[in-house]
């Protein structure tokens, strides 16, 4: 308001119109006048008998307010006017495009009335009779789609989804052959459709979208659970870790749970803090039977929490039978070696291949396919190798596999992506000499064979740590009458560990005689994962306690799992949900898991309602990855059979996914001011605030599309330029009387 005031006409007329000097027929002899005129003041006041007393810097000031004077009255009098492009009055149309989705029904906690209500009500006493008397009005409300409002009975906002760049490209395509002159979008920001990508076409048609933003920035109290990520695939009867995203206004005790129907899988009680907005932890449960779980994932936030819809999640689970393959290599015979065997023996998962040497010359093997596989105690090809899921050493010295060997176990965990794990004994770790091997690198601690004999007698108590405490390896779930880590016997040996790496993990440590040092460690390693347990006598655990204790042969089914089930197959699907498109990526690799060249597949996408479709994917960025894009339908359970060809072989992998949210519209409840700005910015329009409404219809009559004339503004009555001249001149004044030269 200040700026029409000061200058005449609005800024958005300054800001687009073109500066002319209509009085100027020949700019040369205008500029001559004004270089005479500043070449005669300054000489005046420099040489002029009542100022040559003064100093010279004194004489230069008052003789550059005298010449800005003058030069001023020489701009007004060659009359400046602005030439612009005005919207012609009665002829153009402005769309008013009003927001009715669900989250318009939401009532801020400043108001006393809904989104929608606070709309409808400036557009009925501000925005329809201000743009009255510049354009004819056309009224569209929209969800999903635009529609023309029902006067005798209005609409409400219940619609799940809000489609906002779609539905205005919608109605600028359907007033075609009209003058529209803009768009103006009365709404809360939301897009479910997620269709910001497609801002660029709407700037390319050309007509200006202006914004009003509705609703609150900020909604204190409010908590919603964003995000839940699950892995691909579990096995069955297994820890599953999800990891789950919250975002919190409000801190203060929260209770996370996961149901499976009526039935309560996990409970996790949390303590949202007050110095981060956004709070990610891990909720173990149980897998289940083989496959597909529908999984609702419910928070129940602190005292204070606005709105319930958007705090709970569905996700589903494929439960699958696919089987992991471990190898065991033990350099000598131990009861750790039995009574791992035997946790592992009863596991439906796990296929368990061993390799045991009894003395220098005998050697023992269980499991293997055939009677010529590992006659050496160790795979006879690289490709062999790569066939495993885990590879667990034990008291094995390094000088028994050849160098090659040692090569191949790093490549194991870093380009197959496999797990290896480590467990003490008298010829493991730094007292094996392993820190000569590649595999030293891999190792979540340093090795250092000057600090042996690190592996001792010495007896201690298993205690998990905080991130144990979390994980799904150090969980137990046993019956009546058992206790979890407290009651366990304690361990009679320990391994030192030499420093932890950055990446290291500790979930449980050692406590006893030697003080506390770290018991089981992991780290991620290239694609892989490496582990290392400094302990020989879990085996305790089973000894000492009743029979039917379970805590022995859970912690090591658990362990094994885990490790095995991070293991990569050679052709992987990757199916996430972005921006509601379903994102398939399709990894293959053969034998050595080296990229396929030339791999080729096909998906088969079946719908909620059964009906299906073929999808072609293409080759993507990453060598031996393949992808594929596609925009579902309506919320629900998608499935996809895709087939991968290459190498020589052909394989089917099927996925299942949930897309879309019954109650999307309530996630991200506040203002999205962003993409309304961005919108409006991108098309030529503005974005406003409900009180700067009144000032819609001048942007529109100066700044829009449709029908318009050139107009020349006359400049020389602005007041900005005669309070100019007015300052210019005051304080010529005073400073000669300062100066005593009036």
């Amino acid at each position: 308001m200040w700026f029409e005031i000061l200058f005449s006409y609005p800024l958005e007329v300054w800001r687009d119109g073109e500066l002319l000097f209509a009085n100027v027929t020949d700019p040369g002899w205008w500029i001559a006048a004004c270089m005479i005129l500043t070449l005669l003041t300054f000489a005046s006041v420099l040489f002029g008998s009542r100022t040559r007393s003064l100093s010279l810097g004194k004489r230069l000031i008052i003789a550059s307010a005298q010449t800005m004077v003058v030069l001023g009255v020489i701009g007004l009098l060659s009359n400046p006017v602005l030439k612009t492009t005005t919207m012609q009055p009665g002829v153009n149309t402005v769309a008013v495009m009003l927001d009715t989705s669900a989250s318009m029904e939401l009532t801020d906690a400043a108001e006393q009335q809904t989104r929608l209500e606070s709309a409808r009500d400036l557009i009925d006493s501000q925005l329809r009779p201000s743009l009255s008397a510049v354009a004819q009005t056309e009224m569209f409300e929209f969800a999903r789609v635009p529609v023309r409002p029902n006067s005798s009975e209005p609409t409400s906002a219940d619609a799940d989804k809000t489609h906002l760049i779609s539905s205005i490209r919608s109605v600028i395509d359907g007033l075609q052959g009209t003058p529209l002159a803009a768009v103006v979008v009365i709404s809360d920001g939301a897009d479910n459709e997620h269709g910001g990508r497609d801002i660029a076409d709407l700037r390319a048609r050309g007509i200006p979208v202006h914004t009003i933003g509705i609703g609150a920035l900020h909604l204190e109290g409010e908590t919603q659970l964003t995000d839940v990520k699950l892995p691909a695939e579990a096995p069955p009867n297994s820890q599953v870790v999800a990891t789950v995203a919250i975002r919190h206004s409000s801190p203060g005790p929260a209770v996370l749970r996961v149901r499976e129907g009526n039935r309560l899988l996990a409970m996790q009680p949390l303590d949202l803090p007050a110095d981060r907005a956004t709070v990610r932890t891990e909720i173990a449960f149980d897998s289940g039977s083989g496959g597909i779980r529908e999984l609702n994932f419910e928070l129940s936030a602190p005292e204070g929490d606005i709105l319930e819809q958007n705090n709970h999640v569905e996700r589903l689970l494929t439960v699958t039978q696919r089987r992991r393959s471990v190898l065991y290599l033990e350099g000598e015979p131990r009861w750790e070696y039995k009574f791992l065997q035997r946790a592992l023996q009863i596991d439906d998962v796990i296929d368990l291949s061993l390799w045991l040497r009894t003395t220098d010359r005998k050697t023992y093997r269980q499991g293997p396919e055939t009677a010529t596989e590992f006659v050496d105690g160790f795979p006879a090809s690289l490709a062999a190798l790569f066939a495993f899921d885990l590879i667990i050493l034990g008291s094995l010295p390094a000088t028994s596999l050849t160098d090659a060997q040692h090569g191949w176990l790093e490549q194991f965990v870093a380009d197959r992506g496999g797990s290896l794990l480590m467990l003490a004994g008298r010829n493991a770790l730094d007292d094996g000499g392993w820190d000569a091997s590649p595999l030293a690198h891999a190792l979540p601690v340093t090795l250092d064979r000057e600090r042996a004999p690190t592996y001792q007698v010495a007896e201690g108590v298993a205690v998990p740590t905080r991130n144990g405490r979390s994980s799904p390896i150090t969980q137990f779930d046993v019956g009546e009458g058992h206790g979890g880590w407290p009651t366990l016997p304690p361990l009679a040996d320990v391994q030192r560990l030499g420093d932890l790496k950055p990446a290291a993990s500790v979930l449980l440590e050692h406590i006893g005689s030697t003080g506390t040092q770290p018991l089981l460690v992991t780290q991620p390693y290239g694609l892989g994962t490496t582990a290392i347990l400094a302990t020989s006598t879990t085996w305790r655990w089973q000894m000492r306690t009743p029979e039917d204790d379970p805590r022995h042969a859970q912690f090591w089914r658990q362990l094994i799992r885990a490790l095995a089930v991070q293991a990569p197959q050679p052709r992987t699907l990757a199916l996430t949900e972005q921006e509601g498109d379903i994102v398939l990526r399709a990894f293959g690799r053969d034998e050595q898991y080296r990229p396929i060249s030339g791999l080729n597949a096909t998906a088969l996408l079946t719908r909620p309602d059964r009906t299906q479709s073929q999808i072609t994917l293409t080759p993507g960025s990453i060598p031996g990855q393949l992808g594929a894009r596609v925009t579902p339908g309506d919320p629900g359970v998608y499935r996809l059979d895709v087939t991968m060809e290459g190498a020589g072989s052909i394989e089917t992998i099927t996925r299942f996914i949930r897309t879309g949210v019954a109650n999307q519209e309530y996630f991200e409840p506040t203002q999205n001011q962003a993409l309304l700005q961005r919108l409006s910015e991108a098309t030529g329009g503005s974005y406003w605030q409900p009180a700067q409404v009144a000032e819609i219809a001048n942007a529109i009559t100066y700044r829009s599309s449709g029908i318009r004339s050139t107009t020349h503004l006359p400049l020389w009555s602005a007041p900005v330029f005669f309070l100019l001249l007015l300052v210019l001149k005051a304080a010529d004044w005073s400073l000669r009387r300062w100066w005593g030269r009036i």
